[in-house]
C-alpha cells in the first residue's frame, strides 16, 4: 500500500467516524446570564425606539455538525420577564391587549430544522425553521442564524468540560398576527417589531472533531 493510499485509507476511517458521531446537544440554561433576547419597538415620534430584554429563558439546541438539516431545539422565554425600563411601558407591555403575561406566562419558539446552510470555518450560516407561540397564537416562521462552534470553550466560564453553540439572529414578526394590539401609553408603536437574538448553549462533553475544520474550505 502507498502512502497516499495509506493517508486515503486514514482520511476515510475518520470521515466515517465523524459521520457516525450524535448530535451534541446544548443547553442554554448554564450560561443564561449571557443570552440576551431584545425587543426593539419603534414608535411614531421622531422614528424613536424602545429597547428592552427578556431576564429569564430557557432551552436546548440538538446540533447535527455533520447534518445540519437534522438539527432542532426549543427556546422558552418567561413573557413576564421582559422589561423596557420605564414603569409605564412595563406595566402596559404585559397588558391583555399586548403580552398578557398573567395568561400566557411563556413565549416560545420550537426549531424543527435549518435550511439553506453553509460551513465558514466554525460558523455555520443558516436559516431556522420552526414555530414562534405568542399568546397561544402559533406561526411557522423562518429566521437567519449565525451558529459559531467553539470546542472546549466551556471551561473558560465555569470550569467544566463542554463545547460552547453561540446562536445569533434577527427576526421581525407583525403584532397584530399574534393578537398584539394598540393600547394606551403604546398606541405609537409601529406594527412591526424586531427581535434580535444572541444565545449560548452549553454541552457537557467535548465533540472529538469538527466537521468545518476537516472537510470545508469555506472562506
Amino acid at each position: 500500500m502507498t502512502h497516499r493510499q495509506r493517508l486515503f485509507s486514514a482520511l476515510l476511517v475518520v470521515v466515517t467516524y465523524v459521520q457516525s458521531l450524535p448530535a451534541m446537544e446544548f443547553d442554554f440554561q448554564p450560561l443564561s446570564s449571557l443570552c440576551r433576547i431584545e425587543v426593539n419597538l419603534s414608535t411614531g415620534f421622531g422614528k424613536r425606539s424602545i429597547s428592552g430584554t427578556f431576564g429569564r429563558l430557557s432551552g436546548f439546541f440538538h446540533f447535527f455538525p455533520e447534518k445540519p438539516e437534522s438539527s432542532n431545539g426549543k427556546i422558552v422565554l418567561a413573557s413576564r420577564s421582559l422589561r423596557f425600563g420605564h414603569p409605564k411601558v412595563d406595566y402596559d407591555t404585559h397588558a391583555p391587549d399586548w403580552l398578557n403575561s398573567a395568561e400566557f406566562p411563556e413565549i416560545s419558539f420550537h426549531c424543527n430544522s435549518l435550511k439553506d446552510f453553509s460551513w465558514h470555518g466554525t460558523e455555520l450560516r443558516a436559516e431556522a425553521v420552526g414555530v414562534l407561540s405568542i399568546k397561544g397564537i402559533q406561526k411557522s416562521i423562518s429566521i437567519p442564524l449565525s451558529i459559531r462552534y467553539l470546542r472546549g470553550e466551556r471551561r473558560k466560564y465555569e470550569g467544566y468540560p463542554g463545547d460552547l453553540l453561540k446562536i445569533q439572529g434577527l427576526l421581525s414578526i407583525s403584532r397584530s398576527q399574534f393578537g398584539i394590539a394598540s393600547g394606551d401609553f403604546l398606541s405609537s408603536v409601529m406594527e412591526n417589531v424586531e427581535i434580535e437574538v444572541s444565545v449560548i448553549g452549553a454541552s457537557q462533553k467535548v465533540r472529538p472533531l469538527l466537521h468545518s475544520r476537516l472537510f470545508l474550505k469555506n472562506p
